[in-house]
């Protein structure tokens, strides 16, 4: 009986749960908005239904109960045997190409893959984020001692442009971006040299015409010509969506109309990659101010748990889920105030997505992994003055 009270004590000792306790209530937050918009008058003109609801739900259990488990993980251990996952997750997303599916509105994006038996998609590009992050930390890991090296700097950024460009080929930029950005974060935790920074500062403006003329798709250079102020003349006009978003959060003044709200002002996808702008509509500035510090305290949680990590390979997972997190959520939002243009990012923890919620919380789940596996103590008191310099 004893032993079985040690085990259950080691078990939730040192569970990261101000980490953890924000990101669930966002979730559960995000249930009562998808419930709100479910019983709105817009509903059918809208991908969501009962079912996708559910479904939400039962993700956000499932990642519950996986980011409590990968807590208990050594990230050491997951990272080690990234052979195991990370080519399944890499086939897992190439099939999209051939078996995918995608919105009515786009069948010619295929990013989702429908589950045979059950009728359940996954969106494989969400899981390959966190493969790519721990591949990457090991990366870092086993060439700390060269890591500034040159050859060893062009081998990382090889690492990062294989999932670049496959993501970008399924004409997702919003997600390309994505692991643009995750790598940026890791790179800078990692340790890189300011000379090669300087560098990507110079070399990156010198690709724009480049990945304008030959990488990025019509629809893409529409968006951002329209965040510009230049409509195309033919095709759907890109600044649809952000002038209803900025009408909806106009409408939602200070304290908002209300969730259950039977006509909430409409923008398309508002229950997906727009649902900043619903919040904004039925809870006003209050309760977009609320949820904004909510991420900004769990990016901040992250950074905390970057600092005190133990070892490099802890620091760059943290900063890596950090940007996954904290920069799409940033993404989303400047998107929906028409400081971006439209990427096609959602909002972490709050957007309708089975994928997206347990992709997220499977993040999460390794932040805290770092967190229980770090000598906080050692941490700490390495910062005070050895006890022959203390004064008295």
């Amino acid at each position: 009986m004893n032993t079985f009270k040690r085990a259950w004590r080691l078990f939730w000792g040192r569970i990261d749960w101000l980490l953890l306790l924000p990101c669930i209530g966002l979730s559960v937050f995000s249930l009562v908005l998808l419930t709100g918009l479910h019983r709105s008058e817009w509903l059918g003109t809208l991908r969501l239904n009962s079912r996708n609801i559910t479904m939400q739900g039962i993700s956000l259990a499932v990642g519950i109960v996986i980011a409590i488990i990968l807590a208990n993980m050594n990230y050491r251990a997951i990272t080690r045997y990234w052979k195991l996952y990370v080519p399944v997750f890499y086939v897992i997303f190439l099939a999209t190409f051939i078996f995918g599916v995608g919105p009515e509105a786009s069948s010619h994006i295929k990013r989702w893959l429908i589950i045979p038996g059950i009728n359940m998609s996954i969106q494989p590009s969400e899981f390959l984020k966190l493969a790519f992050i721990l591949s990457f930390a090991y990366h870092v890991h086993r060439t700390q001692d060269r890591f500034n090296h040159p050859l060893n700097i062009a081998f990382l950024c090889v690492h990062a442009f294989i999932p670049v460009m496959l993501v970008q080929l399924q004409k997702d930029g919003g997600t390309a971006l994505m692991f643009f950005i995750i790598f940026l974060a890791m790179m800078f935790v990692a340790g890189i040299k300011w000379v090669y920074m300087a560098v990507a500062a110079i070399g990156i403006p010198a690709m724009i015409p480049v990945v304008w003329m030959y990488i990025l798709t019509d629809t893409q250079k529409n968006r951002i010509l329209g965040m510009l102020g230049q409509v195309p003349t033919e095709g759907i006009d890109p600044t649809y969506q952000p002038k209803l978003a900025a009408e909806a959060i106009a409408k939602g003044g200070m304290f908002g109309n209300g969730i259950f709200n039977p006509t909430p002002a409409y923008v398309p996808e508002m229950h997906n990659d727009f649902i900043f702008a619903f919040i904004a509509n039925a809870l006003g500035f209050v309760g977009c101010a609320a949820v904004i510090l909510v991420i900004a305290l769990i990016g901040a949680k992250m950074l905390v748990n970057c600092g005190f990590a133990n070892d490099k390979q802890g620091q760059v997972i943290c900063a890596g889920v950090f940007a996954m997190i904290f920069g799409q959520s940033v993404l989303n939002i400047c998107m929906t105030l028409s400081l971006l243009p439209v990427i096609g990012n959602s909002l972490p923890f709050l957007s309708s997505g089975g994928s997206f919620v347990l992709a997220n919380f499977l993040g999460v789940g390794m932040v805290m992994s770092v967190y229980k596996h770090t000598k906080r103590r050692q941490k700490v008191e390495s910062f005070l003055p050895k006890p022959e310099q203390r004064v008295i």
